[in-house]
């Protein structure tokens, strides 16, 4: 009974030896199979990465790129030309009147982009400022503390009423001369006289005249 007990044991064994193994394999061969995807996964999550970053620095590369041509371009058709429209704006101050002058570029302007008249402007002392610029209308514009040649001046020369007229220059000459005396006419007529009265016409100043001789 002993000697068929043995052999069942050793039997038992060795069959629990080889589903022991068995087991262990198929786990080492399910485990590596993990493994092997994980790092195939890991190893396409980088490559996709690497692929994103080399087309975001592409990307930023063709854009620099075409606003660096652009600037270029930009640049280079800003600049003074033949065709370009000068306007000189001029602001008085005592009068507040504006005055624009257009003109032709002349030749040592001729090629000049914005920062060039900017240093041109300074480089020959001038006081004008640039308000605008493009190659088809550039404007410069300044202020004066002085009253416009638009104007004449009713006032007082001598006690009788003269009539002067303001220059480019801003200095004003006596053009008329009257005979008729302020001190015939009311205080506050002649406050103002004395001060000046300032018209834009020669037909405001004829108007004047007859309403102080009336």
């Amino acid at each position: 009974m002993r000697r068929r007990v043995f052999p069942v044991i050793i039997s038992f064994l060795i069959l629990a030896l080889v589903f022991s193994s068995i087991g262990f394999v198929v786990a080492y061969y399910k485990y590596s199979g993990q493994i092997a995807r994980e790092r195939s996964e890991m190893q396409r999550e980088q490559e996709l990465l690497q692929a994103l970053i080399k087309a975001q620095e592409e990307s930023s590369y063709n854009i620099n790129k075409d606003n660096n041509d652009k600037i270029t371009v930009s640049n280079y058709n800003d600049i003074i030309n033949y065709e370009t429209q000068l306007i000189y704006k001029t602001l008085y101050t005592q009068c507040e009147d504006i005055i624009e002058e257009v003109r032709s570029p002349t030749s040592e302007l001729i090629g000049l982009n914005k920062d060039g008249l900017e240093e041109y402007l300074i480089g020959n002392q001038l006081d004008w400022e640039i308000e605008c610029f493009s190659k088809e209308k550039i404007v410069l514009s300044k202020q004066v503390n002085k009253i416009c040649p638009n104007h004449y001046l009713v006032s007082v020369n001598k006690g009788c009423i003269a009539i002067y007229k303001y220059y480019e220059n801003g200095e004003k000459k006596l053009i008329r001369q009257t005979d008729i005396p302020i001190n015939i006419l009311p205080i506050i007529d002649q406050e103002k006289l004395q001060k000046g009265i300032l018209v834009n016409t020669e037909k405001e100043v004829n108007q004047l005249l007859e309403d102080y001789s009336s």
